[in-house]
């Protein structure tokens, strides 16, 4: 779905200015997330990967739409909330068990690792 000039104004101003889910202030270049993902069908033609249709049409409206900064967008993908949130927590896990660098950082207490819960901007935001 394309968004009209005024629905992109009043979507970025959802949050005031802000990213749903990470809170971030928007930039020029914010996205319009589907909240309930929606699932794409892409063919290739001459090399060029061409988006044909979705299976999930009805999820492909405003009422569905939230701002976003791109490396939210990017990183929720195509994942449900719920499981998009497990993902965010199951990161810790992978950063102690792949990255040297933050490995040391925590050794030297740069980094302080919690379990609380992921809570989305959108979800403790009050207008």
């Amino acid at each position: 779905m394309s968004l009209t000039k005024a629905q992109r104004a009043e979507l970025k101003n959802k949050y005031d200015g802000r990213c749903s889910y990470c809170g971030v202030e928007l930039s020029t270049r914010w996205q319009a997330d589907h909240f309930v993902p929606i699932v794409r069908n892409w063919i290739t033609l001459n090399g060029k990967k061409l988006y044909t249709d979705c299976v999930n049409p009805e999820n492909d409206c405003i009422e569905n739409m939230m701002p976003s900064c791109g490396p939210c967008n990017n990183d929720k993908s195509s994942l449900s909330l719920e499981d998009w949130r497990e993902a965010i927590k199951h990161k810790v896990f992978t950063l102690n068990n792949s990255h040297p660098i933050y490995q040391k950082a925590k050794r030297y207490g740069l980094v302080v690792e919690t379990d609380i819960d992921v809570v989305f901007w959108f979800e403790k935001y009050r207008s």
